[in-house]
């Protein structure tokens, strides 16, 4: 059977397309040649007001801020969005998508565009949260504030099938990684519920899908899932906690992905009350159907 899913596996990603420069010939943004490869991103002119790196999540890449950045913007900071290794025109590279190849690429990103002695402040969604904690928790006397939007790390969800995972690659990589293309876009249908007939929502719903057309997209997703999400940030929060970081954080009621109360539960364990907050009704897909919602939860902390 597993011998089946992985003929079956190879054969749909070997017919996929690849991030070449032809398919990257839509990007707004630049490339940067790093350690593992091409990073895509974004870079504010303005070297006059302070930076704001946005750091995406699990499945999406840096269109997922488009909703928020002229809020952002007129805040007073100079944005960096960039997709992560494995999303977006970003490259694929065939490596363990732990939390340290992705703080990695973002020190090496930070060092390459002499940012990497600025004041900075952070901003984390889902996935995003994750890496965003460990990146700031190494570097807490160069970071301002910290807001975290539906941030992973608090609850590492099903371990015990993520520890099989981990343990039996061979048998149970190839059933997984047939499983995503068929359940992912249900996931982004369900996370757009409700607001698919908004145009900037449904613009991002087929960015989101638009992914899945690409070599070494859902290789990614694997690999992060037995990485980077499979690991508890505790260590981190608490380091950040005890620190002088301005740290915000939301949470959608409505989330089943980062399932909350759960997560801002043990969010608020780690961190005093009063830094977390909620949006009521809102999914994991809030950066896009609540934008005006966080916009008023943290214009104030911005």
């Amino acid at each position: 059977m597993a011998l089946f899913s992985s003929r079956a596996w190879r054969e749909r990603e070997q017919s996929l397309k690849m991030m070449t420069g032809a398919a990257r010939s839509t990007r707004l943004g630049k490339l940067m040649k790093l350690r593992h490869g091409q990073t895509h991103y974004q870079l504010d002119a303005d070297t006059n007001k302070p930076l704001l790196i946005c750091i995406h999540g699990w499945s999406t890449s840096s269109y997922v801020w488009e909703p928020l950045r002229p809020f952002l913007r007129k805040q007073g900071y100079r944005l960096l969005t960039y997709d992560l290794y494995g999303r977006g025109f970003s490259d694929r590279p065939r490596v363990s998508h732990t939390a340290e190849l992705y703080t990695c690429q973002l020190t090496q990103l930070l060092n390459r565009l002499d940012l990497a002695d600025k004041k900075l402040n952070v901003l984390g969604y889902s996935m995003g949260g994750a890496i965003a904690a460990r990146f700031v928790s190494q570097r807490l006397a160069s970071v301002d504030r910290l807001l975290l939007l539906a941030p992973a790390g608090m609850v590492v969800r099903l371990p015990i099938s993520r520890f099989i995972a981990r343990a039996v690659p061979k048998t149970n990589d190839p059933h997984i990684l047939n499983s995503i293309p068929r359940f992912l876009p249900k996931q982004f249908d369900s996370e757009a519920e409700g607001f698919k007939n908004v145009l900037e929502v449904a613009q991002i719903l087929r960015m989101q899908k638009r992914e899945l057309l690409y070599q070494g997209y859902v290789p990614a997703l694997l690999s992060s899932l037995k990485g980077i999400l499979a690991t508890s940030m505790q260590m981190e929060h608490l380091k950040i906690a005890s620190s002088n970081v301005k740290v915000r954080a939301i949470f959608g009621t409505n989330d089943r992905t980062i399932p909350s109360p759960w997560a801002r539960k043990r969010f608020d364990q780690w961190h005093p009350s009063g830094v977390s907050d909620d949006i009521i009704g809102a999914g994991h897909g809030l950066t896009y159907t609540h934008a005006d919602h966080i916009e008023a939860k943290v214009g104030e902390f911005l």
